[in-house]
């Protein structure tokens, strides 16, 4: 058989299969995501875990693979592993916490960048230190996680 039949039978074929029957139903799209909404809720979990110090539950507020974190311009790839050690083993609870100013911006279909800034007081200290605030998130199946956070004190 010469290659030219050949080939016009497969892209009758192909485009044969690929078209619609026009008494089928279009398949219904999935409802959109409101990653802005789910990332305001994300955030209000994990600054209250932040504020009342709950260890274990920090963790689960980044990406099941880790983060990549940035402090002070120092970026350091951590694991979930490193980071329920982190949390639940080395960390110090600030006496106060909140967030301030939190921006949500959508990168993508399921990614968006947070910033803004927090307010954290150390246990026996009379003021409270800022600092600036960005991470990535990216929506799974299990949720939003952070997969990048760069933290910066404010001068």
């Amino acid at each position: 058989m010469p290659r030219s039949v050949l080939r016009s039978a497969l892209l009758i074929l192909f485009v044969g299969g690929c078209a619609q029957d026009a008494d089928m139903p279009a398949p219904a799209a999935a409802p959109p995501i409101d990653l802005q909404a789910m990332a305001a809720a994300h955030y209000e979990g994990y600054g209250q875990a932040l504020a009342t110090g709950q260890r274990s539950a920090i963790p689960g507020f980044y990406h099941p693979d880790g983060a990549l974190i940035v402090f002070n311009g120092e970026p350091q790839r951590v694991s979930q592993a490193e980071l329920r050690e982190r949390y639940e083993v080395a960390w110090i609870p600030p006496a106060w916490f909140t967030w301030e100013d939190l921006r949500f911006v959508s990168l993508g279909a399921d990614q968006l960048i947070v910033t803004g800034g927090f307010r954290w007081l150390t246990a026996g200290e009379t003021d409270t230190t800022r600092f600036i605030y960005a991470a990535v998130l990216v929506a799974s199946d299990s949720g939003m996680g952070i997969i990048f956070e760069h933290e910066t004190l404010r001068p």
